[in-house]
């Protein structure tokens, strides 16, 4: 098991809550346009296969139109005033989720900008803090007694042998 250097503190656990916060804002906004995007692709889908309907209940009309059968034509009528009202929903729903796409990524970039330029200050400032620091207080204890060791025997030994010397 190693020794941990370093005592976290209210300053590291400010820089590691920043970058997770940045990270985090990033991720958001990404997710939120890949869902607005996977909806416009829904909505194409759909309008897709209501047109094909649509067409479907045009060609009906006409072929009842042409045999003459007036209950055939009311019920391609009413198809198709259906499917003409689902497809004008579906535009409409196809232009709200664009523009909403257009301010959601306007809103992105302006939240991400904002957030670096000020969660960004707050985590380089806790990490020169950091840096400036004097060594946390168990390394620095570690650091005084393994030079305290040394320093007492030394005079000791030179001691000694000057003595003898003489």
């Amino acid at each position: 098991m190693a020794a941990r250097n370093t005592v976290n503190t209210p300053l590291h656990l400010l820089q590691e809550l920043s970058t997770s916060l940045l990270a985090h804002l990033e991720e958001a906004c990404a997710q939120a346009r890949a869902d607005a995007e996977k909806l416009l692709l829904k909505l194409d889908k759909q309008r897709a296969k209501a047109q094909q309907k649509l067409d479907e209940a045009r060609a009906s009309l006409e072929k009842a139109a042409a045999a003459g059968k007036a209950g055939a034509q009311a019920k391609a009528r009413a198809r198709i005033e259906k499917f003409e009202l689902l497809l004008d929903a579906l535009q409409a729903s196809d232009r709200d989720t664009r523009v909403y796409l257009t301010q959601l990524q306007g809103d992105s970039e302006e939240s991400l900008r904002l957030a670096r330029q000020h969660v960004g200050k707050a985590a380089d400032a806790a990490a020169r803090a950091l840096a400036t620091r004097e060594p946390a207080p168990r390394t620095r204890t570690r650091a005084v007694k393994a030079a305290a060791v040394p320093l007492k025997k030394a005079p000791a030994r030179t001691g000694r042998a000057k003595g003898a010397a003489r």
